[in-house]
């Protein structure tokens, strides 16, 4: 951890998470399709943001479709949606 940096909880294992693909096809979230147009990673958190179906979005912001954007991460973002965290990457 970063010396200074208070999580509220432990940093997630990206690798550990289903895609939002995955959660959308088992029925754990309904959600209209997700894409990730824009992806922009930082090691300095106020660099990062992505968009999200055309809609610009930094951590903690939610979107119009209802998830959270969690974290931004090198490889996509993990969103937070109904209790349920998953991984939207760029395919």
């Amino acid at each position: 951890a970063t010396p200074g940096v208070v999580y509220s909880s432990a940093p997630q294992n990206s690798t550990s998470l289903p895609t939002v693909h995955e959660v959308i096809a088992n029925g754990t979230v309904m959600l209209p399709d997700l894409h990730l147009d824009i992806h922009v990673y930082s090691d300095i958190p106020e660099d990062r943001f992505v968009f999200i179906n055309m809609s610009k979005q930094r951590e903690n912001s939610q979107l119009t479709e209802g998830p959270v954007v969690k974290e931004i991460l090198p490889e996509g973002v993990i969103l937070e949606y109904q209790g349920t965290s998953f991984l939207l990457t760029r395919d």
